[in-house]
Formats: structure tokens, C-alpha cells, sequence
């Protein structure tokens, strides 16, 4: 079968041979990344172009949302923090641009990206869904008392993230025509203990947001993808709701395996590698194996539903190659099997 096959059947329960696999810095993927770009009047003439990379924030300088960046303790490819934020003050709002997402070069070099699909499954990432993006562009303190100072702020923010995502699924559509499988982006919604804010104004205020960009997905034919790490057991249930297809999980220990097996096992494909906490930066074969092994057999169905999946950040987090290599190898020899009954 070909990757996009494999991917294709995970995610919608149709019976795969074995699980789907994202490994390509170690050589192995049924799926392509592709990525927006920066618009070209942004860009230098000299700059080369390829949606097959994402584009890299350039560390000192203002990116395209207006927002500075500051190197921090980058490694491994990692992005930085925003030291400047263009929201800061609410005066700016009304004078404020937000990025056209359909802006001349967004999608420069699809055709070159898709070319090289070799039939693998093709996601676009586009991440910083909502709301990483909002406390990039306010701040992450100031984001958090907004929400209950200043709700009607929060809200005409919300709405204008969500359309620019919106925007770009739309040219996905149109550009792509049935070649690009899937919508990706992220927000991380938690911390080591819980969701960042309540539950019920997370229901009240993101998750009618979050459905309309999912519906839009869906009218243009992929399927949505979702990242976002920290203890978010408490709203994993409206991922469901919302009609997530692929829900991307790197700290299993955190969000404990038997809690991620009774809310989404069987219902949303679940893509997942050992927990980068905890896990994969032992270096430990004997641990990393032990917990593939409880993935595929708690989290995998017989008719399919799970993608294993690396980390890329190695240095960040204190982990080898090596230890890739062996998840992948793990992976493998386990994701022919699939999970144990019902």
C-alpha cells in the first residue's frame, strides 16, 4: 500500500495493514509536509522558495505579523520567543494589519512540493492556530487577564485568526485540487496540570472558532490535524465533538495512556511518540520499547487509527538519534498488530 494509503486508512478506520509512520529525519514517512510561505513582497529576490520548508522567523527582525523575535535557548531548529509583541498596547488595534493569507506567493513552489508527494499522504502546516498566535501578538499575561477584562477584544481577535486560517485552507483547496490530504496546525492549551484557563470559557469562546475552521477543512476535502501538548485531559472529549481526524500527542505520561484510550481511542486516529519528557530523552531502549508497545496496544484499534510519529528537537530535550532510530524500529515491529480488543 502507499503511504498515502496507509495514512488514509489509519485516519478513517478502514482496515490498514499497519499503523501510519512520520519519521522522515530518520529516512522513514508515509507523509509529506508541506508549508505556507512568507508573501513574496516580503521576501528578498535572491531568497530561494520550497513549501517543502517551513519558513524560519529571522531572530532580531520583525516577522510578518509584526511580531521580534529573540533566539532564547533555540537549538535544533526551534523558532525562539517573541520579545516584542505588536498588541502590546490596545490603542494599536485599530491601526493593526493582519496578514493577507492569501497574499501573492503564500503558495510559491506548490507544484514543486507536490512533485516529490512520490504517493505519500501530503499534509500543509499551517501552525500558531489562535490562540498561540494571539499572545504572540498581545502577550501571554496580557491574553489570559483579557479574557476576562476585555471579552469583546478577545473575540474580534479570535475571529480574525480563525479567518486567516480559514484563508488559507481555501487556497489549499483551490491550489491543491484533491492533491493536499490534510490541514495542520497547533495550540498548546496546557501546562504540566491542567488547560491554561477553564474549561468553560475555552467551550464558550474557542471551540465555536475551532469548528468553523474544521467544517471549512472538510468542505475542501482534507482532513484536520491537530497538535497541542500540556494536560489538556479535561476538554481531549471536545477534540472529538469538534470532529478532529488526527490529534498529535507527544507527552503520553503526562496525559496518562488509560485516559487517552477511554476519551479518543477509536474515535479520533491518534498520531503519537513516546513522551519527550519523559521517554525519549532516557535514551533508554528497554523504556522506549515498553511504552510503543503500550501506544499500539491501547491506543491503536483493529480496524486502525494510529500514527507513530517523531520529535524532531533531539538536542532540546536531551535525546539521540539513536533513540529515534530504535522508536522508529519499535514502531515497526509492533504496528502490524494493532490494539487489543474493545
Amino acid at each position: 500500500m502507499s503511504g498515502y494509503a496507509i495514512i488514509k486508512d489509519n485516519v478513517e478506520f478502514n482496515n490498514p495493514e499497519r499503523i501510519g509512520l512520520r519519521f522522515n529525519s530518520v529516512g522513514f514517512s508515509d507523509v509529506l509536509r508541506i508549508y505556507p510561505q512568507i508573501p513574496r513582497h516580503l521576501r528578498s529576490s535572491a531568497e530561494a522558495v520550497s513549501m517543502l520548508n517551513k519558513p524560519h522567523t529571522m531572530l532580531g527582525k520583525l516577522d510578518e505579523w509584526g511580531c521580534r523575535w529573540d533566539a532564547g535557548h533555540v537549538s535544533d531548529g526551534g523558532y525562539g520567543l517573541v520579545v516584542e509583541n505588536p498588541l502590546k498596547d490596545l490603542k494599536q488595534v485599530d491601526q493593526y494589519v493582519f496578514p493577507d493569507p492569501m497574499a501573492a506567493g503564500r503558495f510559491d513552489g506548490l507544484e514543486a512540493a507536490l512533485s516529490q508527494a512520490d504517493g505519500r499522504y501530503v499534509q500543509l502546516n499551517s501552525p500558531y492556530c489562535m490562540f498561540e498566535r494571539m499572545h504572540f501578538l498581545r502577550g501571554f499575561d496580557k491574553v489570559l487577564l483579557d479574557l476576562y477584562a476585555d471579552r469583546d477584544f478577545i473575540e474580534y481577535l479570535a475571529d480574525q485568526l480563525i479567518e486567516y486560517q480559514i484563508g488559507i485552507v481555501k487556497e489549499a483547496g483551490r491550489l491543491g485540487k484533491g492533491r493536499i490530504h490534510c490541514f495542520d496546525t497547533t495550540d498548546d492549551w496546557g501546562t504540566q496540570n491542567n488547560i491554561f484557563i477553564r474549561p468553560d470559557m475555552w467551550r464558550r469562546i474557542f471551540k465555536p472558532r475551532y469548528q468553523r475552521l474544521i467544517d471549512c477543512v472538510h468542505r475542501n476535502g482534507m482532513h484536520f490535524r491537530f497538535h497541542s501538548d500540556g494536560k489538556i485531559n479535561s476538554i481531549l472529549g471536545d477534540f472529538v465533538e469538534l470532529g478532529v481526524d488526527i490529534f498529535n500527542i507527544h507527552q503520553p505520561r503526562l496525559l496518562g495512556i488509560q485516559d487517552v484510550r477511554d476519551q479518543l481511542r477509536g474515535k479520533i486516529c491518534i498520531e503519537a511518540s513516546v513522551d519527550i519528557q519523559a521517554t525519549l530523552p532516557s535514551n533508554n531502549k528497554k523504556l522506549i520499547e515498553e511504552e510503543v508497545k503500550a501506544i499500539v496496544e491501547n491506543w491503536a484499534t483493529k480496524k486502525g487509527g494510529l500514527i507513530g510519529v517523531e520529535y524532531r528537537h533531539l538536542n532540546a530535550i536531551g535525546a539521540s538519534k539513536e533513540a529515534l532510530e530504535w522508536e522508529l524500529a519499535c514502531f515497526k515491529k509492533y504496528g502490524s498488530s494493532f490494539g487489543k480488543d474493545f
